[in-house]
């Protein structure tokens, strides 16, 4: 019966040519279906009954993620496959939505922060030494910058809070090389992409059964609106993990790791929720990333990309399209104000750039935003928000030109390497991340997200040392195996 089982997920899942782990699959989906069921009881029952019934759950839960990390630290694929299921469902998860503002520190910030610290652990155990460390590019600037975010909690409004999240900056920087090291890309993105795949599901459940949960507010010119945002907590956080999701299923269906027949109903999931959650950047994002990553591939067709982008740009001025129908088109409200302003984006910005002046060079202190901002009741209809809605802008005001120079490196590092040493892997997330960073906080938010993870991950990737293990030939071209299967 198991025989049969492989050779049926093999020809569903990989190329021939190709070696397949059964139970390591096997492991991580009963993980994610234990964790989606934990997640329903716990949407359904937290606010009708107390935690008393579940804290024999709650033990066992601790019992076993200590038996995980152990594992993981001892170097074994499967356990690190598991701590990556459990950080990429909880840590973009918001079972409790919280408001513009919200510091306090309740059930679901202690279990991310546990988490976190649980991966930076493992992390640790496989980090490189220091010399090594300090010579890659990508891992001395994050370094710089991870210790100015810590540093800098310490004359932030919130210094607690703060320094927990930037902390967890240095968790996910060392979980980094304990994927490069352990897991191939195949591995990485089946894991990251079914568990998202659970992820958005589960969503769909709760945007159903729960409305109050499953959607959250946006402000339009024509008042607010409710968008599906799942168990995402906000509707373009949900728009950011269907771009990861999506790129994830791209990536393995290019790479002839996923047949179509399994990619297609993937795919429409991903499509589906990211229309319902109508984050306009997540769809620029995924698009432009699947593109870039593909032509990318050839500088002739990468400039050929760019050319045609040049071309509309001109026959947009010369043909005099009509902008206002055009901006019209693409607002939620249907007032091109909308979309010229980028849904008040505009006017945050201003008030973001004066605080920025008051301290250019150091900053607020990291996570600064979320006390700076919602004290700010002069923004149009009352608006309130938590966030500078930009990495950049995000960045200067938390640490300053002294920590976000270290960031803007680490870009032009990664458009440098896209550039001359093209790789799907890296440049697609990147791509992603940086579309995302033109109107949203994205990697650098008020606290570490997937795509922090993964910016990481693609920082440190080029230059990492040999010892990747692969699947097959498939690896994440850091180097050859050197860590048995």
């Amino acid at each position: 019966m198991q025989s049969i089982t492989k050779t049926l997920a093999r020809s569903m899942f990989e190329a021939p040519g190709l070696s397949f782990n059964f139970q390591q699959l096997a492991f991580a989906g009963m993980i994610v279906a234990a964790f989606a069921a934990a997640s329903a009881i716990s949407i359904v029952y937290s606010s009708e009954a107390t935690w008393v019934p579940f804290l024999p759950l709650v033990g066992l839960a601790l019992v076993f993620v200590a038996w995980m990390v152990k594992r993981a630290i001892e170097g074994s694929c499967g356990a690190v496959i598991g701590y990556l299921v459990l950080l990429v469902f909880i840590t973009d998860a918001q079972f409790r939505a919280r408001g513009a503002g919200e510091i306090d520190t309740d059930w679901q910030s202690v279990l991310k922060f546990a988490l976190w610290l649980g991966a930076g652990v493992i992390g640790y155990a496989h980090m490189p030494p220091m010399r090594s460390l300090l010579s890659r590019p990508g891992s001395a600037l994050w370094l710089i910058y991870i210790a100015i975010a810590m540093a800098s909690s310490t004359y932030a409004p919130t210094p607690a809070y703060s320094f927990g999240c930037a902390f967890s900056l240095l968790c996910f920087f060392a979980f980094a090389f304990a994927l490069i090291k352990l897991l191939s890309e195949a591995q990485f993105l089946w894991t990251m992409m079914l568990t998202l795949a659970v992820f958005l599901a589960v969503g769909w459940i709760v945007y159903f059964k729960d409305p109050t949960l499953g959607t959250s507010e946006f402000w339009t010119y024509n008042g607010i609106e409710l968008r599906m945002c799942g168990i995402a907590g906000q509707a373009n956080n949900l728009g950011s993990i269907c771009a990861k999701y999506l790129g994830a299923i791209f990536l393995l269906w290019r790479s002839s790791r996923c047949r179509l027949v399994v990619a297609v109903p993937l795919t429409a999931l991903g499509v589906a929720s990211l229309m319902a959650s109508d984050a306009r950047t997540g769809m620029i994002a995924v698009v432009v990333a699947i593109v870039v990553a593909t032509l990318a591939q050839s500088f002739r067709g990468l400039l050929a990309a760019a050319l045609v982008a040049v071309t509309g740009l001109i026959a947009t001025i010369v043909f005099s399209l009509r902008l206002d129908a055009l901006g019209s088109h693409f607002s939620r409200s249907g007032d091109p104000t909308e979309v010229f302003t980028l849904t008040g984006r505009l006017e945050i910005w201003d008030f973001v750039e004066e605080e920025i002046l008051q301290k250019p060079f150091l900053g607020w202190g990291y996570n600064a935003s979320k006390t700076l901002l919602p004290q700010h009741l002069t923004f149009q209809d009352g608006l309130m928000v938590d966030t500078a809605h930009n990495m950049l802008l995000q960045s200067l005001l938390s640490v300053g030109l002294a920590g976000t120079i270290p960031i803007v490196l680490v870009v032009l590092y990664l458009f440098f390497q896209l550039l001359s040493r093209p790789n799907r892997f890296r440049d697609m997330f990147f791509v992603i991340i940086f579309i995302s960073g033109i109107s949203d906080t994205s990697a650098l938010g008020t606290t570490p997200s997937i795509l922090t993870l993964l910016f990481l991950v693609v920082s440190i990737m080029p230059q990492a040392e040999p010892g990747l293990r692969g699947v097959g030939n498939v690896s994440l071209n850091i180097g050859k195996s050197t860590v048995p299967a």
